[in-house]
């Protein structure tokens, strides 16, 4: 991945961070609609990364094409994202992909439904994996992207959650040149992502009550700035205190660690 497109892709993340407190699966699926429809067209494509291109010429093609069919959060991102510097036209179709699945798990995550969803996108991997049939139907060049999405929704109904389901769609519809399975992987590595991202191993040496747990959450997430979700580990060892994982940042107030930090001292 280019730097340009690494450095759009974390300002995107940080441009979208504001909008995940109300975010909702239609505002996924209108990221994943617009990036669809850029991906089909490569005058749009490419006038919308051109890092020389003027932004109210953007704009105005963005509003002329989606202004009307999506929200007032989703065009604006839309903007953001178009004023960006990517390193080629596919990679602003990946960016709203991408954030279109960042949506979906940070729903999830809120929801406390995020191992389903994890469980939900490997299962169905697994369901593509496993028929050839199956493989050679969705790849097929003479079907049409339609029929290949009518053909996954009837395999997989009642089978999905909303939010799985909203994925597994439009990674069949982003799969132009690429396998099923590798999109649906590629969704599923970005969840887990998210999943890592949002969940803080807290081990402590004796077992917290609902309202220590509560309270030490709701401590986290604000330091953080987003929700977490508490894993709770017992390990005596540690005597007492609190050490608190996040995304491989260690914080360690156990008594165990200030003992050895003492020792340290004096030695």
């Amino acid at each position: 991945m280019a730097s340009s497109t690494r450095q759009a892709l974390a300002a995107a993340k940080e441009a979208i961070s504001p909008l995940l407190g109300k975010a909702d699966l239609l505002f996924a699926e209108e990221l994943f609609t617009i990036g669809a429809a850029i991906a089909s067209s490569i005058q749009l494509r490419n006038l919308l990364s051109d890092p020389s291109g003027e932004e109210k010429s953007k704009q105005g093609a963005l509003a002329a094409v989606f202004g009307k069919a999506i929200s007032k959060d989703a065009l604006t991102f839309a903007n953001k994202l178009s004023g960006l510097r990517w390193s080629k036209g596919s990679d602003l179709v990946s960016a709203f992909e991408q954030m279109g699945v960042y949506v979906v798990a940070s729903i999830a995550s809120r929801d406390k439904t995020l191992d389903e969803l994890e469980d939900q996108l490997f299962a169905a991997r697994s369901v593509v994996d496993s028929s050839q049939d199956l493989q050679q139907a969705l790849s097929s060049r003479q079907a049409s992207v339609e029929s290949k999405v009518e053909l996954v929704s009837a395999l997989f109904k009642g089978k999905l959650s909303a939010a799985s389901a909203l994925l597994v769609r439009f990674a069949v519809i982003g799969s132009r040149q690429h396998k099923l399975s590798e999109v649906l992987e590629g969704f599923g590595k970005l969840v887990s992502a998210v999943a890592d991202r949002l969940v803080a191993t807290v081990t402590v040496a004796a077992p917290l009550s609902a309202a220590q747990q509560n309270r030490l959450e709701a401590a986290l997430s604000a330091s953080y700035g987003t929700e977490l979700n508490l894993n709770v580990e017992i390990d005596p060892s540690i005597l007492g205190g609190v050490k608190v994982q996040v995304s491989g940042e260690i914080i360690d107030g156990s008594v165990a660690a200030r003992l050895n930090q003492a020792k340290l001292q004096l030695a």
